[in-house]
């Protein structure tokens, strides 16, 4: 195929998926969808397979295919309609927890099928032990988290399934924004729809089928050259969750990465074990952010997002791991697992590709809240998200506040106070917390939210409170988080990392992320850029001086002869 003709296409399918999730942004209920950006959307062609996926968050777009296939495996193509509407959220047919519904949309021309819109998006509550639907502990399996869906028709040629939708309002505690995010959902596959209806009826069905395998096709080629470009071998990373609730072990992931030729295999096994709560992993989502990983330090981002480029990523995890949970095991808080997964598999890589890696970065929170809020008399739930920052670089330090593994932005301040009954006394980047290095990790952010709610139950959701962001290639490990109740008050109570609690009008929550890891060796770094960090409020002169053997005085003035001497000694003790 001609590449014009062939470019042109492609930046159009692009574009449809992306104008689709700005429509589903848009029109959402929800403020984790509209301000939180929490939903992705795809394309598929007729064939079943992932040609184009818009850029959203790649957990949610990696499981896509397998959630198209058991769509289409409950329905087939022949009893399709326009206008139809599937959804699921049965975490082993793709979704990974219950919160995150898939909704899948036939695409017709001229009474044909010809591919198909799917699209993903976190509710904020969908029933279950706690508000939000992602409590840890006390889950002993899936059917205390929520309402679950196998693959269900919820608008047939057009018109809804009331019986349906009305089983869904029954169990959830905030209806109306589920129920409003659904027709976003809608609204989303329909602009796909009507677009890649206009785009084939450019260029022709014949011309669009031929397009669709050229791009998978040259997406496997790009991909397979790049990995081919790594030297072949076996690369090893260990690290660890702090826990799964209140009192337990942590957990521990391995990896074992093997290069070989064209292709690599990610082999998790040495994992712990599925647990009893709700931290634990399908492989959908395992799998989703291990490709995500791959491609960021083979491609970067110059091999389009489909399903070619998966082709030659392979997997091996033990059925009943951490990492490949089985039925029935509870997996509502899986969501707070994805950072880990990118930061072993950076680990495992630095021994490879130490010029494409980040350091493990600043871990983020996902806290939940629910109660009744007395503005209004009713009902709600709070879905909050706070974002670290990255590790550190092999160009530069790790930004700040920015997550790492996803595309999700932190909903603004002003808007949770406007919905919610809550008060931010505080959001701000920690001092000393970015972990050392040549370029530093992305320093933690702390945020201080007062609740204002009545008979309100806190589910707490982070993690990096006991095992900390980890340098590489020499640089030093990032300062862990905390999670404290009324910080500032006589009797301040240490939250678990992964916990429920029961909230009085009034208490304060404070959480702080960890920082980010650092890349390379503190005392290759620039004192230049030391002095800034100082003079920045970012850095205290003692770091200064412990961490990167800088010499400063309180205005941020570097002394040079003390600082060459002082790394000079440095140096010599640590040989």
């Amino acid at each position: 195929m001609d590449p014009l003709t062939l470019g042109v296409m492609w930046r159009g399918m692009v574009a449809l998926t992306n104008d689709a999730g700005t429509v589903l942004r848009r029109t959402a209920y929800s403020e984790a969808v509209r301000e939180g950006r929490d939903f992705s959307v795809g394309l598929f062609d007729r064939h079943e397979r992932m040609i184009v996926q818009g850029d959203f968050s790649p957990g949610h777009l990696g499981s896509m295919p397998s959630a198209v296939t058991n769509f289409l495996r409950y329905y087939d193509a022949e009893d399709l309609r326009p206008g139809d509407c599937l959804i699921l959220n049965d975490p082993w047919m793709g979704s990974g927890h219950l919160p995150d519904f898939f909704m899948l949309s036939p695409c017709f021309v001229d009474g044909t099928i010809v591919g198909y819109a799917v699209n993903c998006t976190h509710m904020i509550d969908v029933g279950g032990a706690a508000p939000g639907s992602q409590q840890v502990e006390g889950i002993n399996d899936q059917f205390q988290e929520g309402l679950r869906l196998w693959p269900t028709r919820v608008w047939s040629e057009g018109q809804p399934n009331k019986e349906i939708l009305r089983i869904i309002e029954a169990n959830v505690r905030v209806p109306d924004k589920l129920l409003g995010d659904l027709m976003a959902m809608r609204n989303c596959n329909r602009i796909v729809e009507q677009r890649l209806a206009h785009l084939i009826g450019k260029y022709g069905m014949n011309r669009y089928d031929e397009a669709c395998t050229e791009i998978l096709d040259r997406s496997e080629a790009a991909m397979r050259a790049a990995i081919s470009e790594m030297p072949d071998g076996t690369y090893h990373a260990v690290d660890y969750f702090d826990d799964y609730g209140p009192g337990t072990e942590p957990l521990r992931i391995e990896v074992t990465v093997t290069v070989d030729g064209s292709s690599v295999t990610i082999d998790f096994t040495g994992s712990s074990p599925q647990t009893r709560s709700g931290i634990n992993a399908v492989l959908t989502y395992v799998r989703a952010f291990c490709y995500y990983t791959v491609k960021c330090i083979t491609s970067g981002g110059t091999i389009p997002q489909n399903g070619g480029c998966l082709r030659p990523i392979n997997f091996v995890a033990e059925p009943g791991s951490v990492v490949n949970a089985q039925p029935p095991a509870g997996s509502g808080a899986r969501a707070i697992m994805q950072q880990r997964f990118v930061d072993v598999l950076m680990q495992a890589f630095s021994e490879v590709l130490p010029d494409r890696v980040i350091a493990p970065s600043s871990h983020w929170a996902n806290p939940n809240l629910g109660g009744f809020d007395p503005r209004t008399g009713r009902r709600f739930v709070h879905y909050d998200i706070i974002i670290g920052g990255f590790g550190g670089r092999p160009d530069s330090d790790g930004m700040e506040a920015t997550p790492s593994a996803f595309n999700i932005d932190a909903i603004p301040v002003e808007v949770n106070e406007n919905s919610y009954p809550v008060r931010v006394e505080r959001l701000e980047l920690i001092p000393d917390s970015a972990g050392a290095g040549r370029n530093r990790g992305g320093h933690g952010v702390r945020k201080d939210v007062t609740v204002l709610g009545e008979s309100m139950t806190f589910s707490n959701l982070t993690d990096r409170q006991r095992f900390a962001p980890p340098g590489i290639l020499g640089g030093e490990a990032g300062a862990v988080g905390r999670t404290v109740l009324n910080a500032g008050g006589a009797d301040p109570v240490v939250l678990g990392s992964k916990g429920t609690y029961q909230l009085d009008h009034g208490d304060v929550v404070t959480t702080w992320l960890s920082g980010g890891g650092g890349y390379g060796h503190p005392f290759d770094r620039e004192v230049e850029r030391v002095s800034a960090d100082v003079v920045a409020g970012l850095l205290s002169v003692r770091k200064a001086a412990t961490s990167y053997g800088v010499v400063l005085d309180s205005a941020g003035v570097v002394d040079q002869a003390a600082t060459r001497d002082l790394r000079a000694a440095r140096r010599r003790a640590q040989r």
